[in-house]
């Protein structure tokens, strides 16, 4: 079927009818395709039900016709419609993790710290609740905690989908384009659509010279293909050695590192195979508590590796280890342009009952500390998070503390114990429970090995998010609860002397 639809609005809505089977819906305009999506169907006879309207900015085509179409029922091009602002949806969503407003997101891209914005990139279908149409959507902030949504700044094109990849603001003045403006490395996903069949995996640059506002695809590629999915191009600056650097993965347990001094031409300098490591690498300087600085690898499991790096080769000095404790954070990455060393995590929760998937974890700033079995990474929360709490709570001593959360908030329990001891927490119905003997930490139905006799915990509740850190961030747990209350009772029981302090944050 098909269907001419003059635009002369902003926005084109399109229903969309969550997780049914997908069919692929082009949208053309006289001089060729501009947009292409698999999008959830429905095939139920008379008025097309759905669940939510996915916008399609279409402002820069206003007064064209549009032609759309695809193996879909005439009761959907019916209910596609034209507005001047985007419908809101009625549904809870965490108050300090970043969701999508509707839609799927994964990982985090691009990345930056500007003129006091942070700008978050990161993976996105607004075309259904499952992975699939990958585009780049867009969110800033000024304290890394609460965001606004923005338009969505990359679409799938004809030589592929936008895969992940990272952003860079142009201090140097490097291809072309004006000092300060922002400049992102993707990787172009041929043959993840029809419309780029036949394409391969490149790298690729897209600019930004209004603040992240709107990304241009530069012509050509910045990297061909050097594997058949070869993806997740990270880039930073190499002060000692005068070039910037790329790591980017290849295959299994590959990844290889480039070096370029302009941006555009860019030279392999190794290949390094890192047992365990798996796409989404990140390369960082990391500074070590008590003094001095160590290059860190990462890559998406949270399996991490020290070692040192001179701009060419990076040489790990010690064992893999992994950042956290469950598998639902993945694939985070790190801020440029901050002065801690920050990164973000996508959080893979299901968000039951929900019309968007998917979360990001709350920004930790990063520091090594080195131990007699190595170095370990430090997660603690960034400075705004404590700038943003309230205390409804606070007491020293044994038994049970009871309290009241009686206004929607994110809620922090931190559990100060002066020696290793159990305890249980009873939050708006839902049971946490740590018992040190074995190091095991419930939370709902969750279980996990956080580790054994730990005596200093933060228990952070936002929705049906819990993320539980201890030993000052050097142990992080990160569950999803079935319920998402933000308010009501919270009962704390520590088998032992203990200080329970108890914040809201808003």
């Amino acid at each position: 079927m098909k269907k001419y639809i003059l635009l002369n609005k902003k926005y084109l809505l399109i229903p969309i009818c969550a997780e049914k089977e997908t069919e692929t819906v082009s949208f053309s305009l006289q001089e060729g395709k501009v947009f292409e999506f698999k999008i959830p169907v429905s095939r139920e006879n008379g008025f097309y039900s759905f669940h939510y309207f996915a916008p399609l900015n279409v402002e820069k085509y206003r007064g064209k016709k549009m032609l759309v179409e695809g193996d879909v029922p005439e009761s959907f091009l019916d209910a596609i419609s034209l507005s001047e602002g985007i419908p809101s949806v009625c549904q809870s969503h965490p108050l300090i993790h970043f969701t999508a407003d509707t839609g799927w997101i994964n990982d985090p891209n691009g990345l930056i710290y500007q003129n006091g914005i942070y700008h978050l990139f990161y993976q996105k279908n607004p075309f259904d609740t499952r992975w699939e149409n990958m585009c780049w959507g867009h969110a800033v902030s000024t304290d890394l905690l609460h965001w606004e949504r923005k338009e969505t700044a990359l679409y799938p094109d004809g030589d592929g989908t936008v895969f992940s990849g990272s952003g860079i603001v142009n201090e140097k003045g490097l291809l072309g384009v004006e000092r300060g403006a922002q400049i992102f490395f993707y990787t172009c996903a041929g043959s993840k659509s029809e419309w780029s069949r036949g394409k391969t995996f490149t790298q690729k640059i897209a600019v930004s010279t209004d603040g992240g506002e709107t990304l241009k695809r530069m012509e050509g590629f910045a990297v061909r293909q050097l594997a058949e999915e070869n993806r997740d191009p990270k880039v930073y600056w190499h002060e000692e050695s005068g070039a910037y650097y790329m790591v980017l993965y290849l295959r299994e347990n590959d990844f290889v590192i480039l070096r370029s001094k302009d941006l555009k031409y860019w030279k392999r300098s190794q290949t390094l195979t890192l047992k365990k490591a798996w796409e989404c690498p990140d390369l960082r300087k990391i500074p070590v508590e008590g003094g001095g600085e160590k290059w860190v690898f990462f890559s998406a499991d949270g399996y991490y590796f020290t070692g040192d790096f001179n701009g060419y080769e990076f040489k790990p000095d010690g064992e893999c280890r992994k950042a956290w404790k469950t598998d639902v954070p993945y694939a985070a990455q790190t801020f440029w342009g901050t002065k801690d060393v920050i990164w973000l995590p996508w959080l893979r929760t299901k968000n039951r009952n929900k019309l968007y998937t998917g979360t990001m974890g709350l920004p930790r700033k990063l520091t090594l500390v080195k131990k007699e079995e190595g170095y370990l990474l430090r997660q603690l929360p960034v400075d705004s998070f404590s700038q943003a709490r309230s205390m409804v709570h606070s007491s020293h001593g044994e038994g049970k503390v009871f309290c009241m959360s009686q206004k929607d908030g994110a809620l922090e329990i931190c559990i100060h114990m002066e020696k290793p001891s159990d305890f249980s927490i009873n939050l708006y119905g839902t049971p946490i429970t740590y018992v040190s003997s074995c190091g095991k930490l419930g939370a709902g139905a969750e279980v996990c090995d956080i580790g054994k006799n730990l005596n200093d915990f933060s228990v952070l509740a936002d929705g049906e998010l819990l993320e539980v850190s201890a030993e000052n961030g050097l142990n992080l747990a990160v569950a999803e609860l079935l319920d998402d209350r933000k308010k009501g009772n919270v009962t704390v029981e520590v088998s032992g002397k203990a200080r329970v302090e108890i914040y809201r944050i808003d």
